[in-house]
């Protein structure tokens, strides 16, 4: 396979910072003959519950949560002939700690990638590179808005080499309004990431509204639902594998996500999809790709003791 193609498929996939954790990008495999399209991941039922006090604010707080966070990536790229399409998947399994009290900072938290676990077709070399994700910890401040702010990685040089995979935690979280969420807010967020990987820098400006819908049970608990919608567009340039390259495009995210009563986040899906450019320059190239990212994050059960 040549190296542009490889190029171009690890750069596309930087482009799926989207919200909802850990970006899960990985490099292509598998035959370039077209698949079934991908489904929507799946989704919990969610069923209402009785009328909750519309005056009840939920913020985020100190807590100990483990996810399950599966990501579907679907890619098509046209370069003159037949399409190639790659469809790529792992399941990231995370440790959030969010404990008190908070500062002027936020509260001290921590997410920590207990394992990463590639979907089958995955390279060899991208296996190799999950394999390295084991116990890595990011630790910074959360913000009230939920953002994950000021991380720094256990290891920097497995966090750059996972960037793609794991990301930074940075918009794991849904974004609420800074003095907390109840039945019925809308509320809209103007958002610029800037995601650096091995010489790449892409960065993201998005524009997203919010709406807290219902409240129904998730995961055992009586939680939120909140409706997300944005639009963003992507651009950025750098180096990969050696060959320089362009980046430049738009897209559109869709999620539910759902906070507890208690301020955990206990889960959500969400569907990203994007139309990009890439442009490699030594070789003339201008290429067009378009994704479609599913993500899935489900709570898990607290250990029991032993």
């Amino acid at each position: 396979m040549k190296r542009w193609y490889w190029v171009v498929m690890t750069t596309a996939a930087m482009a799926c910072a989207a919200r909802g954790g850990a970006h899960v990008t990985d490099a292509p495999s598998g035959s370039p003959s077209p698949p079934p399209a991908l489904p929507p991941p799946p989704v919990a039922s969610a069923r209402p519950v009785a009328p909750h006090p519309t005056s009840l604010l939920v913020r985020y707080g100190p807590s100990a949560t483990r996810y399950l966070v599966r990501r579907r990536l679907h890619i098509e790229q046209s370069f003159g002939g037949p399409p190639q399409v790659q469809d790529l998947g792992a399941a990231i399994f995370v440790h959030a700690t969010i404990t008190g009290p908070a500062d002027a900072s936020g509260y001290p938290a921590t997410f920590t990638v207990d394992s990463v676990v590639p979907d089958s077709g995955t390279p060899p070399p991208v296996a190799e590179n999950v394999a390295r994700a084991r116990a890595l910890v990011f630790s910074g401040r959360l913000g009230a808005q939920g953002e994950f702010q000021s991380a720094a990685a256990s290891d920097t040089a497995v966090a750059h080499a996972l960037a793609q995979l794991v990301g930074n935690f940075r918009d794991f979280l849904p974004r609420i309004p800074a003095d907390g969420v109840r039945l019925g807010a809308v509320w809209s967020d103007t958002l610029s990431v800037t995601q650096r990987a091995g010489g790449s820098e892409i960065t993201r400006r998005s524009v997203a509204q919010s709406s807290a819908a219902a409240w129904e049970m998730r995961s055992g608990a009586r939680a939120l639902h909140l409706d997300v919608s944005a639009t963003y567009s992507v651009a950025g340039s750098g180096e990969n594998g050696g060959q320089a390259f362009q980046m430049a495009g738009a897209g559109a995210l869709t999620a539910q996500e759902f906070l507890a009563e208690d301020g955990r986040y206990v889960g959500g899906e969400s569907r990203d999809s994007a139309a990009l450019t890439i442009s490699l320059p030594a070789q003339a190239l201008s290429i067009p790709v378009t994704q479609i990212l599913y993500s899935t994050v489900t709570l898990l059960p607290a250990p029991t003791g032993r």
